[in-house]
């Protein structure tokens, strides 16, 4: 059996360089696009901002949540060859394992674009403050402005199990949006979301009804009955629950998009 059947690290190589080589003016434009609007949304949110506003680390998470929700558009529009019928033939066809083109595909998408998109945001929030400029009529002074950072703002959370988790649960999502992205051939995304949202509000259906069944003197309506009860001397069973979650489902759906790749392949 040859033993580099799914991963040789030359045709890999080549795989990512013509995959670069190929797309390189949109991921350019992309990245080059997310520090223009990350610049300009911070500016005029500051620029408008009252006294008091982005005074602790804190406040710049909105900003975050709006970011990385743009982050989980290109996440969830990988493999952009699989929309079309010809380009999917084409694509699947070129040398290389399943396993490579799929490993290509998680490198551009979330090893590299990611800690980019990261850094330019960092970069782009601080060319934002610095460009700033004192309003004497408006009593706006920048230097109350506190400066963004990531490590200040994992601060706020004291355990490292639970800074861990906040990593994981995002690279989590990240993942279900991948994964969907080779799941489904047209309109991935919005697929993707759909069935997301539907799965979840099937989830908290489902804890309503077993609410109403256990405990049906304490529920009244779509409100939800848990019991919490403590494990260890800090961690209760809803807590490792929510850990579990947000810290495991990423290899499930990595693994789930692997397969569903290499079943179109066959």
């Amino acid at each position: 059996m040859n033993k580099n059947k799914y991963f040789n690290t030359g045709r890999f190589a080549r795989l990512l360089r013509n995959d670069l080589l190929i797309n390189q003016k949109t991921y350019l434009f992309t990245l080059a696009g997310f520090g223009l609007a990350v610049y300009a949304f911070t500016y005029l949110v500051m620029r408008g901002a009252v006294n008091g506003s982005f005074a602790r680390a804190e406040d710049y998470l909105p900003l975050i949540f709006i970011y990385l929700m743009a982050l989980g558009v290109v996440i969830g529009n990988a493999f952009p060859f699989l929309t079309n019928t010809v380009k999917t033939s084409n694509y699947l066809l070129a040398p290389g394992s399943t396993f490579e083109k799929y490993l290509v595909q998680f490198t551009i998408r979330i090893a590299l674009f990611i800690p980019l998109a990261l850094i330019i945001f960092w970069v782009g929030i601080h060319l934002a403050k610095a460009s700033l400029t004192p309003n004497l009529s408006t009593y706006f002074d920048p230097s109350k402005i506190t400066d963004f950072s990531f490590s200040d703002l994992f601060e706020q959370v004291p355990k490292f199990r639970d800074k861990l988790m906040i990593v994981l649960s995002i690279f989590s999502v990240t993942s279900v949006l991948f994964a969907g992205s080779v799941y489904f051939n047209r309109f991935a995304l919005v697929k993707t979301l759909i069935v997301a949202g539907m799965t979840i509000g099937a989830v908290v259906l489902s804890f309503v009804l077993f609410s109403h069944i256990f405990y049906p003197a304490e529920n009244h309506g779509f409100s939800v009955e848990l019991k919490p009860y403590k494990i260890t001397d800090d961690l209760y069973n809803t807590q490792l629950a929510v850990y579990l979650l947000g810290g495991l489902s990423w290899i499930f759906f990595l693994v789930l998009g692997y397969f569903k790749l290499k079943e179109k392949e066959v």
